[in-house]
């Protein structure tokens, strides 16, 4: 099972790559938050609050007159204590780093933001840690949400980069037209999920089709692009039937998780519907890139759809 083997890594913030300034500022209100809580008298507290406002003040300026700079910042190594160190499942990057399970790795971080000035400056520029530059690498959906953002070392990202993008890259993407950045990072963080590898899953017996659709007549809450004004109307609507499905020959159904691939592989023997319900015994299908294959005769065994296959 994928949910009992881990790995081990620090999680850190963003105030644990402040400057000596920005340390300095960011403790002195850090103790000035104690006493406040542990003062009762109120006029007191109220001459705290001036004092925190002051100081967030001076902090936020020094923040600001960093956050379009090309500053790399460093990781303070006393943030990394053994309350700071989190589990995280294997995945398909965790094995294409080659992470040992149960250990503890310093190839990935992960950062809660609290401070987005200081995070601005790490995803522009990355930050160093023990003279070695680490990058930003994604964020998955969950983690957005959340504010929190995975970072790798830059040295072994290059080296696995091919592999956890199928073969593409930042500027071939853009070249293409470009996608929307919060999409892309939830697809690249497809490789992060929590998953077994398949070892006797063969690529070259798979292929990738269009989904199936069909239109679909009844009454809907139509709502117009341009001005949103939803009318009840009769319409024909498409609806995709294998949006996020695919079917395969052999083993259980499963849930698939894989670099920029995602849905259901359902068991289900086409080998036999094709000898029983087309011309022939023979069933010729072409792949979304419009390449012709003979189910039977290639020895097809895994077919996935479009949808499940992201970026194509």
């Amino acid at each position: 099972m994928s949910l009992n083997k881990q790995i081990f890594l620090y999680s850190v913030s963003t105030d644990d790559f402040y400057t000596p300034a920005e340390r300095s500022l960011h403790k002195r209100l850090l103790r000035l938050y104690t006493t406040r809580k542990k003062n009762k008298s109120e006029w007191r507290k109220k001459w705290i609050n001036k004092l925190i406002k002051q100081e967030k003040r001076k902090l936020t300026c020094l923040l600001d007159a960093k956050k379009n700079s090309d500053i790399v910042r460093e990781l303070n190594i006393e943030s990394l204590k053994e309350k700071n160190i989190i589990s995280l499942f294997e995945s398909s990057l965790t094995r294409t780093m080659n992470i040992t399970t149960n250990s503890l790795t310093k190839d990935l971080f992960i950062i809660d933001v609290y401070f987005f000035q200081v995070f601005k400056n790490l995803v522009k520029n990355g930050f160093l840690y023990n003279n070695e530059k680490y990058i930003f690498l994604t964020a998955s959906a969950g983690q957005i949400r959340t504010k929190r953002s995975v970072f790798i070392k830059e040295k072994i990202y290059n080296k696995i980069s091919l592999t956890l993008m199928c073969g593409l890259t930042i500027e071939k993407i853009n070249e293409k037209g470009g996608i929307n950045p919060n999409k892309f990072l939830s697809y690249l963080a497809l490789s992060n999920s929590a998953t077994d590898p398949w070892n006797d899953f063969d690529i070259d017996k798979s292929i990738v089709v269009e989904d199936f659709e069909t239109n679909v007549q009844g009454e809907v809450d139509y709502i117009d692009s341009k001005t949103y004004k939803i009318t009840r109307q009769e319409k024909e609507v498409k609806i995709p039937h294998t949006d996020g499905c695919g079917i395969m020959l052999n083993g259980p159904t499963r849930m698939i998780r894989a670099p920029f691939i995602k849905g259901l592989l359902i068991t289900f023997p086409f080998d036999k519907f094709i000898k029983e319900k087309c011309k022939n015994g023979t069933c010729i299908i072409k792949d979304i890139y419009g390449k012709e294959y003979d189910i039977l005769a290639d020895g097809i065994e895994y077919i996935f759809t479009k949808s499940q296959f992201k970026l194509h």
